[in-house]
């Protein structure tokens, strides 16, 4: 909708709906005072295939009430299907559970080699949809947010900008490159993208830049280079087509020019220094045994204690703390518990005693929130945390905010949310597509909210 008023305001709107709970939000003025005389919005929340009742309300900077004016609206039906409108919830405690947000179910529709239309869908804290985004195909991976648009990927190859009002004003390509799993935003606002080489015979081994003015596109990480050495033991299945021997899955950035990578395969956490000039291995969090008599030995830190290790995790977090002392830090993760490696068919993980508490098996088992608390100095990793979720040998994510849990548990096509002391305050249970890849809440202020 668009307006303009005669004097400085703000608008919140509700929607309404029998049978559902309201929805109510304050509309982002764009504006540094939190008012504003031109009014420019996109209102989400509509109940799909319903009248719904939208109620919204002027107000002065002061939040004098100027006018209210209501409406109805018969919302279409979903795009994606009807069976995604709501997904099941189970509560175990109302006391903590936050409304926080929307969770963006990011990827279930289909695999990367499909070639079909998918969606983003945001649900409210009852599993009610509340916004359905379509994509080209494959899927998104995670929302980024700079200067009132949102960025995210449409396909394999194409990233867009969105800004508050729906227009797609950016678009990027990744040109010779395939993005895969993650991608973020460095300190300068360009974009870091995990990468495939088009026609090469090795897979999710790279890390593009794209400049966000220029769109250039510059190759910064080739794991074949770093990890050279490694590289040469691997083999690839004589059932795949191309050789997906690190499987990195997530990014994370650390000042200017490190980064914090997760590599499925190996089942260990790396962290590479100056990443744009000559990119070098500081740390890995793995099993030592693993990586014995690689070459890399020297590079892993020293478990603190004996703990069952990460393994096939996805979603490393890094996380700063004022309190502790320089050179320590947290990163906290979806540690999918599963040991597996397909490209190191040899390697015999149930022998790994580092893997106490893994499984070897898809069918069943536990899943785990971990999180490690990381001493560069020391050059130790130690075992904080730890809160058992539904068992997904692959996918899968987790995000503390404000002092709670989400964790999505992909293939079992749920998400939960926990207090950090391992409450479990509510499930979300969803069926159709294949899997959850990551389930993350938004609150998307700053951008559709205020």
């Amino acid at each position: 909708m668009y307006f303009t008023t005669d004097i400085d305001s703000y608008v919140t709107y509700t929607i309404s709906c029998d049978g559902y709970k309201d929805y109510s939000q304050t509309l982002n003025t764009k504006s540094a005072t939190g008012v504003t005389r031109t009014h420019e919005y996109s209102l989400i929340g509509a109940i799909p295939g319903e009248t719904n009742t939208i109620t919204l309300r002027l107000y002065t900077k002061s939040n004098q009430l100027i006018n209210t004016l209501s409406f109805t609206y018969d919302a279409p039906e979903l795009l994606g299907g009807n069976e995604y409108k709501t997904v099941t919830t189970t509560s175990y405690s109302e006391d903590d559970l936050q409304d926080n947000g929307l969770y963006c179910v990011l990827g279930n529709d289909v695999t990367e080699e499909t070639k079909k239309r998918a969606y983003m869908r945001f649900y409210d804290e009852n599993g009610v949809i509340r916004s359905e985004m379509p994509i080209k195909f494959y899927r998104p991976h995670r929302l980024l947010f700079k200067d009132n648009t949102m960025y995210y990927s449409i396909s394999s190859t194409s990233i867009v900008g969105v800004d508050s009002s729906g227009y797609v004003k950016d678009f990027y390509n990744t040109g010779d490159y395939t993005l895969h799993h993650d991608y973020i935003f460095d300190t300068e606002g360009n974009f870091l993208v995990l990468a495939t080489k088009k026609n090469d015979e090795t897979s999710e081994d790279r890390i593009i830049s794209i400049n966000a003015s220029t769109k250039e596109i510059k190759e910064i990480v080739n794991f074949k280079t770093v990890f050279k050495n490694y590289y040469t033991l691997t083999q690839k299945p004589s059932s795949a087509d191309t050789l997906d021997w690190m499987h990195i899955n997530s990014l994370g950035l650390v000042g200017n020019n490190s980064l914090i990578i997760s590599s499925r395969e190996t089942s260990t956490i790396i962290k590479l220094n100056t990443i744009y000039t000559n990119p070098s291995i500081d740390y890995m969090i793995g099993s030592d045994r693993f990586w014995d008599s690689t070459g890399y030995e020297s590079k892993l830190l020293t478990k603190t204690s004996d703990f069952s290790m990460q393994a096939g995790q996805h979603y490393v977090t890094y996380e700063e703390d004022n309190s502790l002392p320089k050179g320590q830090y947290y990163l906290y993760m979806f540690n999918n518990n599963y040991c597996y490696s397909s490209t190191r068919s040899n390697y015999k993980w149930q022998n790994d005693t580092n893997y106490s508490n893994a499984f070897f098996t898809m069918k069943s088992g536990t899943s785990y929130y971990y999180k490690y608390l990381v001493n560069e100095n020391a050059r130790t990793v130690s075992l904080v945390s730890s809160i058992p979720v539904a068992y997904s040998p692959y996918v899968s994510s987790s995000q503390e905010l404000y002092g709670q849990l989400i964790a999505d548990s992909g293939m079992q096509m749920s998400w939960s949310v926990y207090n950090l002391d391992g409450t479990l305050l509510r499930t979300y249970q969803t069926t159709g597509g294949k899997f959850l890849y990551r389930v993350l809440q938004y609150d998307l202020k700053g951008y559709l909210f205020q």
